[in-house]
């Protein structure tokens, strides 16, 4: 009996030592190769960390599109190159997920620096893998390497807290193969846990992320004003809202105390200003209407008749008041840059041809577009792009003959401003 009992403990001792040798000794089993090295300096950055498939379709933060720029520096000369885009393992020779929604089936080289510059590189590349090689020539020598892939698109979502989400860390996986065949006939890469005779290394973390979107609204802007006072008397804001852009734009054509009059003797005139601010992108034109729309000049009876009527009546073209000769007309300056002024505004060639002492008052329509008479007036300035605080000045003048009928001659005029957007 103690015989037997000694053999059965002796037995058992051996089976726990094997035990104890199987379980230290496991580990070594795992495939390493010699030689290998891991990528030092490496790195990937995305023009583009936006998920795939969200509500950005097109451009920065659609996911799509994208280039990576890979950056390492390697250790041995290498003719061929793996690259594997995993779900949750950077670790090589560890399961390999695809991350969900990710193609970079298009990618393409481009951006190409360091030793990786010699013709004879292809890509093959699927869903979630890249394999570079160089068919021809000298392998890539050993150091630092960088090289972009275009063309890529983003993971839709990554398992982050084991639970999928759209956006968050995924890996990419590289190793570099000293042949253009990714290991040799025998030795070559298969898959992310069958690498075949690599030489260098390397796991890489990448994320993906929320895109901050910001909207702003810009509204279509004008502001357009007429003043009986010159910009040179705004003091406060320098714009229409300057309390001198407020005085009343009323003027008195004549001369003489303690009643201005207008007769035959001169050609009398006053000026108001305006300015004009808006962001319509094809400009704006400022139209002039004359309230004595049958006559266009200036009426003592309401507008039915115009014994002082408009300068070069029936024509577009400005031209000289000489004294006596009973004539309204205007005169528009070209714009002047305001306080902080951005842009230009031009006077009409029917109210400036070059001298201030021309004056035009359209009443014609068979050659251009536009009567002081119609509905919407004629055109006196335009500018073809946006404005800020572009000041015009208008000048009126008139003289009576020596038979203008005695009367209180009066006429509004209405400059109207249309934004073009």
């Amino acid at each position: 009996m103690v015989i037997k009992f000694r053999l059965l403990q002796r037995i058992a001792y051996t089976v726990a030592a094997v035990a104890v040798i199987v379980t230290v000794v496991f580990p070594a089993f795992k495939p390493k190769l010699a030689g290998a090295a891991q990528l030092t300096t490496r790195s990937i950055t995305m023009s583009d960390s936006g998920q795939s498939g969200g509500a950005i379709t097109t451009g920065v933060g659609s996911g799509t599109n994208v280039t990576y720029e890979f950056a390492f520096t390697t250790s041995q000369a290498a003719q061929s190159m793996v690259i594997d885009f995993c779900n949750t393992s950077p670790l090589i020779g560890d399961t390999c997920v695809a991350p969900v929604g990710m193609t970079a089936s298009a990618a393409a080289l481009t951006g190409v620096t360091g030793n990786i510059t010699a013709a004879g590189w292809t890509v093959t590349a699927s869903a979630s893998q890249i394999k570079i090689a160089k068919g021809t020539g000298a392998a890539a020598t050993s150091g630092i390497q960088k090289f972009e892939l275009a063309g890529i698109t983003n993971p839709a979502s990554v398992v982050y807290g084991g639970t999928p989400k759209p956006v968050g860390t995924f890996y990419a996986r590289m190793y570099t193969y000293a042949d253009s065949t990714f290991g040799g006939t025998s030795t070559a890469y298969v898959s992310p846990t069958s690498l075949g005779n690599y030489m260098d290394y390397g796991g890489i973390a990448l994320s993906t992320n929320q895109i901050i979107t910001i909207t702003a609204k810009v509204q279509e802007q004008l502001t357009f004003c007429v003043s009986g006072a010159s910009q040179a008397t705004w003091t406060t804001t320098n714009d229409c809202s300057d309390t001198q852009a407020a005085v009343a734009p009323a003027l008195i054509l004549g001369h003489g105390a303690p009643t201005a009059i207008l007769d035959n003797s001169t050609t009398d005139t006053g000026t108001v200003y305006s300015q004009i601010s808006t962001n319509a992108a094809y400009g704006a034109a400022i139209a002039m209407r004359n309230s004595n729309t049958t006559c266009g000049g200036l009426s003592a009876d309401g507008g039915t008749t115009c014994a002082i009527p408009a300068n070069n009546t029936g024509a577009n073209t400005p031209a000289a008041i000489a004294a006596g000769t009973a004539a309204f007309g205007l005169y528009v300056t070209n714009g002047v840059l305001g306080f902080n002024g951005i842009g230009a505004v031009t006077a009409d060639t029917n109210y400036n041809n070059g001298t201030a002492t021309n004056y035009g008052m359209d009443t014609e329509t068979t050659t251009d577009v536009g009567s002081v008479t119609g509905t919407y007036g004629d055109r006196v300035a335009f500018t073809t792009a946006p404005c800020y605080r572009i000041n015009n000045s208008y000048t009126f003048a008139a003289t009576a003959s020596l038979t203008t009928p005695a009367g209180i001659y009066t006429a509004n005029m209405d400059l109207i401003a249309t934004g073009t957007f």
